[in-house]
Order: C-alpha cells, then structure tokens, then sequence
C-alpha cells in the first residue's frame, strides 16, 4: 500500500515539476526578448546622444561666430566718421550677414531642442522595455520641419540644397510642349493659357485621377495614367506635358494634400535629386554662415586698404 502511495506521489510531483519547468522555460524566451528589446533602444539612444553633441558642436561655433561679428561691428562703428557713406554701406552688408547667421542659429537651436526632448522621451521608456517608433518618427519629422522654416528664411535658390515645392506643376514642362507643337511666336501665349488651364484642374477636388492596386499582397493607390483628361492632355501635347501633372499629382499624394490639393515644401538636395537629409541641412548652414563670413571679411580688408 505504501508503494502505491509513493508511486501516485512521485507522479503527482513529475507533472508538477514538468509544469513549473515550462513555465520556467516560458520566463526565460521572455527575458531573452526584453533583452533584446532593451538592447535596440539603448541603441537608439546612443545615436541620438551623438546627433545631440554634434549640433551643441555646431551650435558653439555659431555663438562664437557671432560673437566675432559683434566684436567687428564694435570696430566698423568706431571708424564711421572716418569711412563716411562707404562705412555706412559696410554697416549694412554685416547687419545682413549677421541676421542670416542669427537664422541659422536659431534654426540649429530648434534642431537642438527638439532632438533633446526626444532623448528624453526615449530614457524614460528604457525601464518599460518598450520603443514607440511613431513618436520617435513624429519628432523627427518635427525636427525637419523646423530645418525647413530656418531654410525659407535664408534659402534665394541656385544652390546644393534648397527649399523645393513639392505637387507644384512644372511650368517648364508645358513650355517645352508648346515648343514642340507650335510656332515660337505663339507658345508664350499657348504655354501660359495651358499651363493655367492644368493648375486649375490639379485644384479641382472633384477630380481625382486615382486607382487601387495590389502589390504584395497590399492594396495602394496610384496615379491612373489611363485617366480621360490626362490621355487627352498626352495626346494633345505629349508626354512632356502628362508626366508633368503625373508627378505633381504623385507628390501630392506623397505628401497628403490630395484633400485640399495645397503645395508642401520640402528640404531638397538639387545636386542628387532627392531629400535633403536632416545632417544635410545643418552642414550646408554652417558652410553658408562661414562663406558669409569671410565674404565680409574681405570687403573689411578692401575698405581699411581705400581709408
């Protein structure tokens, strides 16, 4: 009777056993993950901490350069009555280039600030476990658009890196197929009274040239080139002028304003055709300020050489 019992007891406590092992077993896959997981966002935080340093690098170099700009308006001012009218001038070409400088900072500052409360952000998480990618993309888009603002103030075109309108028609386009079907007398006028014509119907609400398609298994939506209005445009004009609209009606879904049809401005860089990267823009602005700058200091040397 007695071995009986021992047997129903070894068995009883071999399940129990089996049970907590599984469970032990369960515990540590999910240590393992929680590792993992931690290990991505310290990561993440590292970067961030390097970006950090680098921009409060940038942003110590602005301050001392302006500083030195404040120091040689000191100087031009003490000169004025000697220069006269020509140190006047003088006056105005630093006050420029100080007010660009300032906007560059203050565009840096901004960049600063808001990748600081991201690492913040990203700290108070790491005893959770957890990395909210969408915040992390919000802030950074964030960040851009204060790189955008800075660059609006500042940006005159002709350059490695600019703003760029993006769903905005290309009137190039429409001259190039004016030029292609009509005498030249006649495509400034045809060029402008197309070109009108085609913003007008990007602005249209009602129209909406789009189609669903499966890609991957994922539904999209895509331009339909197969659209009456915009056959009818490639037909009468060519390709030149279809692809065009194509492309602004695609930026425009890119961008999310296909519900109001409105322009977005994006940082851009010309010499490769394609976004300008957030370390893209900080780095133009630097070498922007410092040309600038030495732009002045030449006109400084010319004047002291004519007094």
């Amino acid at each position: 009777m007695e071995i009986v019992e021992s047997i129903s007891w070894a068995r009883g406590m071999a399940g129990h056993l089996g049970a907590l092992a599984s469970k032990v077993d369960d515990k540590v896959c999910c240590l393992r993950d929680a590792l993992a997981e931690y290990r991505n966002i310290r990561n993440v935080i590292d970067g961030v901490a390097e970006e950090k340093e680098r921009l409060r690098q940038e942003k110590e170099r602005f301050k001392q350069e302006k500083e030195r700009l404040k120091q040689e308006e000191k100087k031009l001012l003490s000169e004025m009555h000697a220069n006269g009218e020509v140190l006047e001038a003088m006056k105005a070409d630093l006050l420029a280039s100080k007010n660009t400088l300032i906007a560059a900072s203050n565009a840096i500052t901004s960049s600063t600030e808001k990748i600081s409360q991201q690492e913040k952000e990203l700290e108070m998480q790491t005893g959770l476990v957890e990395l909210p990618e969408r915040n992390v993309g919000n802030e950074l888009e964030s960040v851009r658009n204060e790189m955008i603002k800075g660059f609006l103030v500042i940006d005159v075109g002709g350059r490695k890196l600019g703003i760029r309108e993006m769903g905005k028609l290309n009137e190039k386009a429409f001259k190039i197929a004016c030029l292609q079907k009509l005498p030249p007398e006649e495509v400034g006028a045809a060029c402008y009274q197309l070109y009108s014509l085609w913003q007008k119907q990007l602005s249209d609400l009602s129209w909406y040239p789009f189609k669903k398609v499966t890609v991957d298994g994922n539904c999209q939506e895509i331009v339909n080139v197969d659209d009456d209005k915009l056959q009818e445009l490639k037909s009468a004009w060519g390709e030149v002028a279809h692809d065009a609209v194509v492309k602004a009606l695609m930026e425009m879904q890119e961008y999310n304003r296909l519900s109001d049809r409105s322009i977005a401005y994006e940082l851009w860089n010309y010499k490769e055709g394609r976004k300008a990267t957030i370390r893209e823009g900080v780095e133009y602005m630097c070498t922007q300020v410092k040309q600038l700058s030495a732009t002045k200091r030449r006109k400084t040397r010319r004047m002291a050489g004519i007094a």
